[in-house]
């Protein structure tokens, strides 16, 4: 990012693949660049290069982002309720914020939230679910079936996955249990091989 950029060799076209360097001289990756020299210099924020490759060992350095001028306009957002929990924009966002604000890859915005490209937001898809669980009622009334349709919820969810973890977690006992029976009965019969060769 922007922030991080210190010094920057002359010639750099969009599209290069650039070597990103510590002060020191380290090599840190291998990075396709996104901005040409003019831009850098010019620019105040935005995405220098997209790492092809990190090259240099993990945690040599503590870890450092979020700091730039963008990053801490989105956690203000975020804190007023006018982006959701994970930056991306809901009903509150401002509109300003909808069409300056690049989503880069791993953060692009959700399908149901509001269209960046125009002012008309998006029709949530709750509707369409809505009306596939009529329809489902309406077929199981026609078929003569009084049930409802069952839709997962939560707490089915939840409750499953804790009876999954508790019997992972009582079959891992299991198999220590069975691993040090395994290992003591290993050892008497050795010493008792033993007391026979004496």
């Amino acid at each position: 990012m922007i922030p991080g950029l210190l010094r920057h060799e002359a010639g750099i076209e969009a599209g290069d693949e650039v070597v990103l360097m510590t002060t020191k001289g380290e090599a840190i990756a291998f990075a396709i660049a996104q901005m040409t020299t003019s831009v850098m210099q010019t620019c105040d924020h935005g995405v220098v290069a997209k790492i092809k490759r990190v090259v240099m060992e993990r945690d040599t350095y503590p870890r450092r982002w979020g700091l730039g001028p963008k990053a801490l306009a989105k956690k203000q957002l975020v804190a007023d309720g006018l982006l959701d929990k994970y930056g991306r924009p809901n009903e509150n966002t401002p509109q300003r914020w909808k069409t300056e604000y690049e989503y880069y890859v791993g953060n692009a915005p959700r399908e149901d939230a509001m269209d960046t490209s125009s002012t008309t937001p998006k029709t949530t898809p709750s509707k369409p679910k809505v009306e596939v669980k009529v329809e489902a009622e309406e077929q199981a009334e026609e078929n003569g079936e009084d049930e409802e349709v069952a839709t997962p919820s939560k707490k089915d969810k939840k409750s499953k996955k804790e009876k999954k973890d508790k019997k992972d977690k009582k079959d891992k006992k299991d198999k220590k249990k069975r691993s040090a029976e395994e290992a003591e009965l290993g050892s008497d019969s050795d010493s008792k091989d033993k007391k026979k060769k004496k």
